[in-house]
């Protein structure tokens, strides 16, 4: 299965990737400014659109993907004018990432 998800940024082409460890990465940036949050902390952000999680999101799934990138060079990448991508792309990275409801059962149980 490709769990990568393609985005584009100020044409720039990363991939990212949203998987346990970039959630821990996120869980773990978050710390570091005194904010605990659990996995489910985290979903409660992406839903409500919580600026600080998505930005964090993006810039963990990438380097997910593209380890040699620096966090400020994405972050210098981050405009007002790329939002709406970005958010589209949270919405792809959670499709592609989320187990699936028919997941893992056979052809007679679906």
């Amino acid at each position: 299965m490709n769990n990568t998800v393609e985005i584009v940024l100020q044409e720039q082409i990363y991939n990212g990737k949203m998987d346990m460890r970039c959630l821990a990465n996120v869980q773990a940036e978050m710390k570091k400014q005194g904010i605990e949050m659990s996995m489910q902390d985290i979903f409660n952000a992406i839903t409500k659109q919580d600026l600080n999680i998505v930005l964090e999101i993006v810039v963990q799934s990438i380097q997910r993907c593209h380890k040699q990138i620096k966090r400020a060079s994405i972050e210098d990448k981050i405009t007002f004018a790329e939002m709406e991508n970005i958010f589209t792309y949270i919405a792809k990275l959670a499709e592609v990432s989320m187990p699936k409801a028919n997941e893992g059962k056979s052809k007679e149980e679906k």
